[in-house]
């Protein structure tokens, strides 16, 4: 049996022209988290991330105070959706919208990403890269490889393919998998117990590193 702590990375650069970093609040975030896991978690046997700039940067914040952590396998599976791709599509395609959404307002680009999401699952979108049953099907199958892991297992993901392993674990429904995926917060924790038949979800979305109150501001959501 397993231990997967999955992690969402740390604050990305949300409204700049490369989303795929982090920001030094999410390095600072990273850098927290890795101190916590040296308290409480301080072995794992294998870590996981998926190919993102922003994956790679939060392991590296969390090895600061982990130096000794295996070496990373990367898994294209654990790679977010294109957000951005959906959005555009939805606004056009299904609101007949031209200007292009401003991404510094990130209540009116999630709102609008809720909205685009749902109609993804609803195959109501045309010329995406990626369609809904691809996207859930790579998801499964990167679950699949991970869950044949034993021991403590570290995965640093997005908040796409975390919560559709919360809907996956717990047979939810895709609006139930959205409004998870909304809420996700930078660097929380999802722990599951589990192999290669069944998983068990033990804790979602947890900041446990970040609830002290000098470090309460630190909580961010992009």
């Amino acid at each position: 049996m397993a231990e997967i702590l999955m992690v969402r990375h740390g604050q990305a650069a949300f409204g700049t022209d490369n989303y795929d970093r982090l920001t030094e609040l999410g390095w600072e975030q990273s850098r927290i988290l890795g101190e916590h896991f040296a308290a409480t978690e301080p072995q794992f046997d294998r870590v996981f991330t998926g190919t993102l700039r922003r994956h790679r940067e939060t392991l590296a914040g969390i090895q600061q105070a982990l130096p000794a952590l295996p070496s990373a396998v990367e898994l294209a599976g654990l790679n977010e959706f294109d957000f951005h791709a959906l959005v555009v599509a939805y606004r056009s395609q299904c609101l007949g919208a031209e200007a292009e959404l401003d991404i510094t307002d990130a209540r009116t680009f999630y709102g609008c990403l809720r909205e685009a999401l749902l109609a993804w699952n609803r195959n109501e979108l045309d010329g995406l890269a990626e369609d809904w049953g691809g996207f859930e099907t790579r998801v499964r199958g990167t679950l699949a490889e991970i869950a044949a892991t034993r021991g403590r297992v570290l995965v640093v993901s997005s908040g796409g393919p975390i919560s559709a392993v919360v809907r996956e674990v717990m047979s939810l429904g895709v609006e139930q998998m959205v409004n998870l995926n909304l809420q996700a917060v930078n660097t929380g924790i999802t722990r599951y117990f589990g192999n290669r038949k069944h998983w068990r979800l033990n804790m979602f979305n947890a900041v446990p590193h970040l609830e002290p109150s000098q470090h309460r501001h630190l909580i961010t959501y992009t």
